[in-house]
């Protein structure tokens, strides 16, 4: 009976060890779940983001100038909990920078972020008849909840959209101006898990509630209001 007894302790210890080192190993290599980053370690996600576009807004234009997005991320940790962000987002004809600081507190398996990103939002199309421009400053105060199990990551990201200042152009002509309001409210699913080696895949559903989707500055009309706008996301953790 003892041995038994030993036998099945010696078990518990190792399948506990090894269940806790493999939600560790998970939550160290995800790049979206808010894991307490390292001083000066460094992590990238590369990701493509596909969205379907209200039928009103998609009835208004040609379907050659949509194109998914291409994102680059990346986190440079720092100490007590800090975190910089940093992304680099493109769709050929509109570029959108943004930086900005994260705090992480972890307890276990359970982790939290807040953060406070600045963008700056630049877009031409000077093509297919279109002679148009965009630029102004966002901003992006979020907060993200992660889980991790043991073999893959799920986080929960909300932000919210502040329009510091955006500027449209047709022909150099101003058309349309915003300034200093909230453009809308976005919440999104992560699923991170291992594909091989520290490389990690990242699946994603986005949900936007909001009056300015500017990847799609070129062809929304000029109405303002809301619109929900569902986004799909596809990364590669590096």
């Amino acid at each position: 009976m003892n041995s038994l007894k030993k036998l099945i302790l010696t078990f518990l210890i190792i399948f506990c060890s090894q269940s806790f080192a493999q939600y560790e190993l998970v939550s160290k290599n995800s790049f979206v779940y808010p894991e307490v980053q390292e001083f000066g370690k460094i992590k990238h996600l590369i990701s493509l983001t596909l969205a379907k576009l209200p039928e009103d807004a998609v009835e208004e234009a040609s379907s050659y100038i949509y194109a998914p997005l291409i994102n680059y991320e990346v986190l440079y940790g720092l100490p007590w909990g800090f975190k910089v962000y940093g992304n680099a987002t493109t769709n050929w004809i509109t570029f959108h920078l943004s930086a900005g600081p994260k705090w992480h507190y972890q307890y276990k398996r359970i982790s939290i972020a807040l953060g406070y990103d600045v963008a700056y939002v630049y877009g031409r199309l000077f093509k297919f008849g279109f002679n148009s421009k965009i630029k102004g400053w966002l901003n992006y105060p979020n907060i993200t909840l992660g889980v991790a199990f043991n073999k893959f990551t799920m986080s929960f990201k909300a932000d919210a959209t502040f329009i510091t200042s955006v500027e449209q152009f047709n022909d150099d002509i101003e058309v349309g101006t915003d300034r200093n309001r909230i453009a809308g409210v976005s919440l999104g699913v992560f699923v991170e898990q291992p594909l091989w080696n520290n490389n990690y895949v990242t699946l994603a559903f986005k949900g936007n509630y909001t009056r300015l989707y500017y990847p799609a500055w070129a062809v929304f009309p000029t109405w303002d209001r809301y619109n929900f706008i569902p986004e799909v996301i596809i990364g590669l953790a590096l």
